[in-house]
């Protein structure tokens, strides 16, 4: 956990020293809009983007939250594990490429807060109760993610824009590789932007200084994995350790709108089954928000 708040503090002073104004943003993602409440339940990105003339840095932090099918009866079939992660990003942007890098750096277990995070939230949105005696202790949790967005040789006229998103997370908790293709149909600044659902990475909205503009989307993903650590039991428990799917697929469409002082993306997305056991593809929503503040 020193090593979350060291570098969060280390982002804070970079805010500070900025002459511009901030440009937060918030990204939220839950399958409350499924009516589950398992697997991938819940994930909250705050951020502040800082403008540096040839990029962009940006500083934050993420929560994650992962919990097995409360909707149904025992057996539990993955464990509950929670992130709670410093974030620290650069984004390099031409006319027909975006390139972000990213660092983060926190833990995985109870200082991550999911149990507390998950009943302050089922206070609002009633839902069955869920056990966090399966996740393990915590652990220190940090990973690098690089991921580029490619233009593919369409103008901004070209009904839809085609672009490709491919990249790379390597952590000690999650390891995979991934490639995915996006159709978008639209105009101006929306039409520019991308969702973090494909991306895997930090993704800041755009505003628009024209009085607003929109896009839609479909886009389909796949990743390779090599291990993930968060489908791992407490050790203590007498629990056999989850066998992960190798290939995970992802599918997801949405819809953006930019303007003069905000940017809204939402999205849904249908992610494929990332353990041996698993019943079922998943779906959440994912909603990325900007407005100055």
């Amino acid at each position: 956990m020193r090593h979350a708040l060291a570098f969060l503090a280390a982002g804070a002073s970079l805010g500070a020293a900025a002459a511009e104004e901030p440009r937060w943003y918030l990204q939220v993602d839950n399958d409350v809009v499924f009516g589950t409440d398992r697997w991938y339940t819940s994930g909250v990105r705050l951020a502040d983007v800082l403008d540096r003339g040839d990029h962009e840095i940006e500083w934050g932090v993420l929560q994650e939250i992962y919990t097995p099918e409360a909707k149904r009866a025992d057996p539990v079939d993955r464990p509950n594990a929670a992130r709670l992660l410093a974030t620290f990003a650069r984004h390099d942007r031409s006319d027909d490429a975006w390139r972000t890098l990213e660092l983060d750096a926190g833990v995985t277990g109870p200082a991550a807060l999911g149990r507390q995070a998950q009943d302050f939230v089922h206070r609002f949105v009633p839902a069955p109760h869920e056990e966090w005696g399966h996740q393990r202790s915590n652990r220190f949790d940090g990973e690098l993610a690089w991921v580029r967005t490619q233009d593919l040789g369409l103008t901004a006229a070209d009904w839809p824009r085609v672009k490709a998103h491919y990249g790379a997370v390597l952590g000690n908790q999650v390891a995979f590789a991934h490639a995915g293709i996006e159709l978008r149909i639209g105009e101006g600044a929306a039409a520019a932007l991308s969702t973090p659902a494909i991306r895997f990475a930090a993704t800041p909205p755009i505003t628009s200084a024209a009085d607003g503009s929109w896009s839609a989307f479909l886009g389909g993903s796949v990743r390779a994995v090599a291990w993930n650590h968060l489908l791992d039991f407490a050790p203590n428990l007498d629990t056999a350790t989850l066998e992960r799917r190798r290939f995970v697929q992802r599918f997801m469409g949405g819809v953006t709108w930019a303007g003069r002082y905000a940017a809204i993306t939402f999205t849904l997305v249908d992610d494929g089954r990332e353990f041996v056991g698993q019943r079922l593809d998943h779906g959440f929503g994912s909603l990325t928000l900007h407005v100055p503040f």
